[in-house]
């Protein structure tokens, strides 16, 4: 199995309220994607509670059985569109990938 874990940090100019409602709704796209993208095992989205600026605003963490599907869930055109979709958003990530 394949964990893959996202930490997504918000534009700048994005704070506050507006930057609440911006996460609630890139959590809410990225929910959506299970549905739509059959390699995807689990997945699970969260927005950050802690006020500690070095920390990200939200991470994803999701499984996959093996590489190739991890690869074709990145491919998939529904996680493309996803990406293109929060580029401008949440412009600053990390991105982990373990077996386990």
């Amino acid at each position: 199995m394949i964990r893959h874990i996202v930490f997504f940090r918000l534009a700048a100019e994005q704070t506050g309220e507006s930057g609440l409602l911006l996460l609630t709704e890139v959590k809410s796209r990225l929910e959506k994607l299970p549905a739509l993208i059959p390699e995807i095992q689990k997945m699970e989205a969260g927005i950050n509670v802690a006020k500690d600026p070095k920390a990200a605003d939200l991470s994803l963490i999701s499984e996959f059985l093996n590489w190739d599907s991890l690869q074709n869930y990145q491919n998939h055109p529904d996680h493309l569109a996803f990406i293109a979709w929060n580029r401008d958003k949440c412009p600053k990530y990390s991105v982990v990938d373990y077996e386990f």
